[in-house]
């Protein structure tokens, strides 16, 4: 059953505020761009800011990516959140589908060593 949860992940609630949130695993159609935004977004964790993190994801877009593709806000209320708030949300969303993603690379490890320890 395990195998299912990693082919066919569950949306994660969050809560924010007096809002709950839903995560949703990131889609094969917003991958590529999820990647990029999420990537250059923890490589800034780093070195900078909160407010330049989000003064870099506001205007890189990195923003509205991960968080139109992998939350069931709208656009009206992304676009409202407070600054803390939309920041916090980023990383939950990168840290919810990271989850996911290393989930699937240990089953996929594990399938390929006992594949490799079969044929032998």
């Amino acid at each position: 059953m395990s195998e299912l949860s990693v082919l066919f992940p569950k949306p994660v609630t969050v809560p924010m505020g007096a809002t709950q949130v839903t995560v949703r695993p990131v889609t094969l159609e917003h991958f590529e761009a999820f990647g990029k935004a999420a990537g250059e977004l923890l490589s800034m964790l780093q070195n900078a800011t909160p407010a330049q993190i989000y003064a870099y994801a506001r205007q890189s877009g990195a923003l509205d990516v991960v968080l139109g593709s992998c939350t069931s806000l709208g656009r009206w209320r992304r676009r409202r959140l407070p600054a803390a708030a939309a920041v916090s949300l980023m990383f939950a969303v990168i840290q919810v589908n990271s989850s996911f993603f290393d989930q699937a690379l240990v089953q996929a490890a594990s399938q390929l060593a006992g594949s490799t320890l079969s044929s032998s």
